[in-house]
């Protein structure tokens, strides 16, 4: 069995008798519930194992502060500090069986590059959490991917099953609007002043036919890996 947070602890997984109450993977006996699950945590219906009385090593990981430096999708590294600014839940992730690579919405022309060209991906498994707020600890109840052709994508509580070449075609429609009007039209109800604005550049068209489709998980997806607008 794999879990995301098996995944995103790598090496460090101990596999063991145990069943991890957060994401449900075989783990080991180093790490209690009494200490890693507090009294305050309110999604109790969401974990794998509410039974259980073992946290696994990726789940401690992904749940807490950081600990280490953090490399990012665009190869630079965030380096570790104790600010609240570590926590993983404040950042989206890219998970392979080799790597674990962060970013944020600064990075989404690289992964909207990396989503759109099924060549850049690597085989699977493999794992993608993007957080819209930051707030959500995603990680340990994210799918895994394991096929590349198809596969979810876990947008903030959502998850979104995907083939490259037809979120490509998305994305390329939502960036025709966003680049020329904003992103924040692609999630907001048609308006007059919408339409007035899309024929004014000349993408009336395309206007229209995202209306048909804005409320499609995979639209929410492309509205949130779609370019801002040209300045």
């Amino acid at each position: 069995m794999i879990t995301a947070s098996s995944l995103f602890a790598g090496s460090q997984h101990k596999e063991g008798p145990f069943n991890c109450y957060y994401c449900g993977v075989l783990c080991d006996g180093t790490h209690s519930t009494k200490d890693f699950v507090k009294p305050t945590f309110t999604n109790r219906d969401i974990v794998k194992f509410p039974r259980s009385t073992h946290v696994c090593q990726g789940c401690v990981m992904s749940l807490g502060d950081g600990w280490e430096d953090m490399p990012m999708i665009d190869g630079t590294v965030k380096a570790f500090t104790t600010a609240r600014g570590m926590c993983p839940r404040m950042y989206s992730w890219f998970i392979t069986q080799n790597m674990r690579l962060a970013f944020t919405k600064g990075h989404i022309a690289t992964v909207r590059d990396i989503l759109t060209n099924p060549d850049s991906l690597p085989e699977p498994p493999f794992v993608w959490v993007l957080s819209d707020s930051g707030q959500k600890q995603l990680i340990f109840r994210a799918p895994v991917a394991f096929d590349k052709k198809v596969f979810p994508i876990m947008l903030e509580e959502m998850v979104i099953n995907i083939t490259p070449v037809g979120l490509r075609e998305r994305v390329a429609l939502a960036g025709c609007i966003s680049s020329k009007i904003g992103k924040p039209i692609l999630k907001d109800p048609a308006t007059i002043n919408g339409y007035i604005a899309a024929e004014k550049v000349g993408i009336g068209d395309e206007f229209d036919t995202w209306q048909n489709v804005r409320l499609e998980p995979l639209s929410r997806l492309a509205a949130w890996l779609a370019p801002p607008k040209e300045k």
